[in-house]
């Protein structure tokens, strides 16, 4: 299996840097209280340290903005998955507790505010791109939903059979959520400007530590670029 970049994002991003963390025979059934406090720690830090500044205008978040432009997706209409959360956290709203796993990789991109979502492996067909829409590409979003046609041109994630995430960061798709029962988990670490090799190898190195202590399982990474646009991993 390989997660691949689509070489002509490269020619808007050339800066563009991603993460990638697989992680294997994962129990992600039992309640786990240091998750719940790494969560909670994450959430008040961001509550401390936000300076007043609307969430679109932080020095981390508002690169999204500014590549989203880049790519004719609006910020305000499909805001990235960091920037809602942000919003929620700002504004006082209870932040939701899902699982353990989607619980600790919240808490990483809350500490670090960059975009991260999680893809069930045993739920995907085929590989995983970042690459624009060829305009065939069904989605059905988490919750569900109405099933649509993804436009031709707009940049997602997905498999050889549909759409995972909708514009880049925005929305991810119903099938491969992670759940209580999920055991095997991709998860793409986005990360933008000059600062992203040094951010994503940090990132990386926090959750291959973190998800075996409190999950257990195997973890594999990489990181992919402009040179390097390709990983190969097993599951």
């Amino acid at each position: 299996m390989f997660f691949s970049i689509q070489k002509e994002l490269f020619d808007l991003l050339p800066d563009l840097t991603i993460g990638m963390v697989v992680a294997t025979g994962l129990d992600n059934t039992r309640p786990n209280g240091e998750i719940d406090r790494l969560l909670e720690q994450a959430v008040e830090a961001l509550k401390k340290n936000f300076a007043g500044d609307k969430a679109q205008d932080h020095p981390r978040i508002k690169p999204w903005r500014n590549a989203f432009a880049k790519l004719s997706i609006s910020g305000s209409k499909f805001p990235s998955s960091v920037e809602s959360m942000a919003r929620r956290v700002l504004k006082g709203d209870p932040f939701p507790r899902i699982n353990p796993l989607v619980d600790l990789y919240n808490s990483i991109s809350l500490k670090y505010l960059i975009p991260m979502g999680g893809h069930d492996l045993d739920t995907l067909q085929g590989n995983i791109y970042l690459r624009f829409a060829e305009g065939w590409e069904p989605f059905i979003p988490m919750g569900g939903g109405e099933r649509i046609t993804v436009p031709k041109g707009e940049l997602v994630y997905r498999d050889d059979a549909e759409v995972l995430t909708r514009n880049w960061v925005w929305r991810q798709c119903d099938k491969d959520k992670a759940t209580e029962q999920t055991r095997n988990i991709f998860l793409p670490i986005d990360v933008l400007g000059e600062v992203g090799k040094e951010r994503a190898d940090e990132i990386i190195h926090e959750l291959s530590a973190l998800i075996p202590k409190h999950l257990g399982g195997m973890i594999s990474s990489a990181i992919l670029n402009i040179e390097n646009p390709l990983a190969k991993f097993s599951f």
